[in-house]
């Protein structure tokens, strides 16, 4: 069985208010922008890959009042929508990888992604890639879930049939989509609820 995880709400705690207080800061009304599961507008964009980052950052200083908003400033808020990987998630994921291939499927973008590469992965000498065999990101795929194509990109690369892949989200549209395409799928409420499916050996249950 390959395991293939969502990467918000599942593995990294989200912190949706401290987020629209980092823009606020900003004078920019985030709130329209940011949903559960999904971004909208120009952050959806991001999150596709269909803007690079200072493309974003030079487009929501159009929308915004501050016009000469720094890209740094705007980086920074947008990183506070992310607070961490617990300790307790990070070992149990090597321990599952000791007897599964470990993946990894989230709708993200560059900036999210970089602090999960360069700080929440980087764990006791360990790093982003021995946690995951393969990691399919909707910002490199150009398509968010819960969108076929997502889940279609995902059994081709691992080459395997779809139903050797259990699917892990937060989000019941999201694992829905997932069956849908053929993949096992099971929801995974925020929290680190994911924990309970699995023996303290990494062994699922």
């Amino acid at each position: 069985m390959n395991f293939l995880f969502d990467f918000g709400g599942v593995l990294v705690d989200l912190d949706r208010q401290r987020c629209i207080e980092a823009f606020a800061e900003i004078n920019f009304d985030v709130k329209p922008y940011l949903g559960t599961y999904a971004q909208a507008g120009l952050f959806s964009k991001l999150e596709r890959g269909v803007v690079s980052i200072h493309e974003f950052c030079d487009e929501l200083r159009g929308l915004s009042e501050k016009k000469d908003l720094p890209d740094e400033a705007i980086v920074h808020a947008w990183e506070q929508y992310l607070i961490g990987v617990p300790e307790n998630r990070l070992e149990m994921l090597l321990k599952i990888g000791q007897h599964y291939p470990v993946h990894v499927l989230s709708n993200t973008n560059e900036i999210h992604w970089a602090i999960a590469r360069e700080r929440f992965f980087r764990y006791r000498g360990h790093t982003i890639r021995d946690f995951f065999n393969e990691i399919f990101l909707s910002c490199e795929l150009g398509v968010e879930k819960p969108a076929p194509q997502i889940y279609q990109a995902v059994v081709e690369r691992l080459a395997c049939p779809p139903d050797e892949i259990l699917f892990l989200d937060d989000c019941e549209e999201n694992c829905v989509a997932a069956q849908q395409a053929g993949l096992q799928a099971r929801l995974a409420p925020a929290g680190g609820k994911w924990l309970e499916f699995f023996t303290p050996d990494g062994y699922y249950i």
